[in-house]
């Protein structure tokens, strides 16, 4: 039996315990090119039972530039030969149908100090922001477009009036027909914040639920259980980091360090309690870190050291 015909057995599950030492024996003594053309002839191939819509969908997130995807069953690097390997699998998930099986989860991560972006299976575009999650399941764009977001993201929608695309973000939904919008929801802020771009979107938490036109934002207050709507003063300003801006509008130096920490992928220590207090205001387009610890120290009586990661704002004398 060929190598070839070895492999065909092993992923069909039907190899004898043999068959698999002579694999492995074939891997060992650097045969490694076989497993590839192997991969090579099966994405050539790509005849198994896969329905179109999946299959695009596993071409496109594997070859998405992303820090990190993970399926429930699956992890995958985006190259040539890993997506060959996955298109393989998914035919022998896809030939054994069961009518009780749950839909398949893809998840796309920007873990901390990184930023990702994705296009989803009917076209809609999302970039991710540090520190968060988009997630949604193998029938999106069957009945329904939902996606499940934990931190923050930007959408730009393709528009489908028969199947509402629908952002579910703590407790918060949004709804919206092709459309750019932005939600901020990291589960330690204490705020939920829809931006409108372009378009209309609907917001709702609970009963609660506001109507946005462009240039306003919804703010969904997690303790107190208040959604609110507001106008945005400069909508060009709205969403810096999808610009690698930052912007600070009268913040304190606590909130600012949560903000640095999922950026950067830092850690912030406050010597002196007090450094926390201060405030700033200001735009930043060449946000380095560097640039930023320079604007805060210059600006106030608050200093800072930093090593291996670590930043320490300490109270000048």
């Amino acid at each position: 039996m060929d190598k070839y015909s070895l492999l065909e057995k092993f992923f069909s599950g039907q190899s004898t315990e043999e068959e698999n030492n002579v694999l492995s024996k074939i891997f060992k003594d650097g045969g490694e090119d076989i497993f590839d053309e192997y991969c090579r002839r099966k994405w050539a191939e790509n005849d198994c039972r896969i329905p179109t819509s999946v299959k695009a969908r596993i071409r496109q997130s594997l070859f998405t530039k992303m820090p990190r995807v993970k399926w429930r069953r699956v992890i995958a690097s985006a190259s040539a030969v890993l997506a060959a390997a996955v298109i393989l699998f998914m035919c022998m998930l896809w030939s054994r149908p069961s009518e009780n099986a749950a839909p398949e989860i893809f998840e796309i991560v920007a873990e901390r100090g990184q930023k990702s972006s994705v296009t989803l299976p009917d076209g809609s575009r999302v970039m991710i922001n540090s520190a968060s999650t988009i997630s949604y399941t193998s029938d999106y764009n069957v009945k329904e477009r939902n996606v499940f977001l934990s931190g923050e993201a930007y959408f730009d929608v393709a528009s489908n009036a028969d199947i509402p695309f629908v952002v579910h973000a703590d407790k918060v939904s949004v709804t919206a027909l092709g459309t750019e919008f932005n939600v901020k929801a990291y589960a330690e802020d204490p705020y939920v914040v829809t931006t409108l771009v372009e378009g209309g979107v609907r917001t709702e938490a609970g009963t609660q639920y506001e109507l946005l036109i462009r240039a306003q934002e919804a703010i969904y207050n997690k303790e107190a259980d208040v959604l609110l709507a507001y106008d945005v003063k400069d909508i060009s300003r709205a969403v810096p980091w999808i610009r690698n801006e930052l912007l600070f509008e009268n913040e304190s130096l606590a909130d600012i360090a949560v903000t640095l920490e999922r950026m950067y992928n830092v850690t912030i220590v406050f010597e002196d309690e007090a450094a926390k207090g201060y405030s700033y205001t200001g735009l930043i387009r060449n946000n380095s870190l560097q640039n930023v610890l320079e604007l805060i120290s210059s600006t106030s009586p608050v200093g800072y050291k930093m090593n291996s990661g670590i930043i320490r704002f300490y109270m000048k004398h």
